[in-house]
């Protein structure tokens, strides 16, 4: 089953794992933008974990205000 990493706007998480098939739930996914996926849940963890590490590499890790725009126009 294919996942994707998802982030929302005005949402304290900075990213959200959803199956492909749960996202086709707009009413309550609806809001979601998808930024990456991952053939299975363990590779989507580990590339949640991979964009953190990005963004963290160019920003730091102090402030994480900005990821929402960076993730949206960097990998959306």
């Amino acid at each position: 089953m294919e996942y994707c990493l998802c982030i929302k706007p005005n949402d304290k998480n900075l990213l959200h794992i959803v199956s492909r098939r749960d996202l086709r739930k707009r009413h309550f996914y609806g809001a979601y933008k998808v930024v990456g996926t991952a053939p299975d849940e363990p590779a989507a963890f580990a590339a949640a974990a991979a964009l953190v590490q990005e963004y963290c590499d160019m920003h730091g890790s102090e402030d994480f205000s900005q990821f929402f725009k960076w993730a949206r126009r960097y990998h959306a």
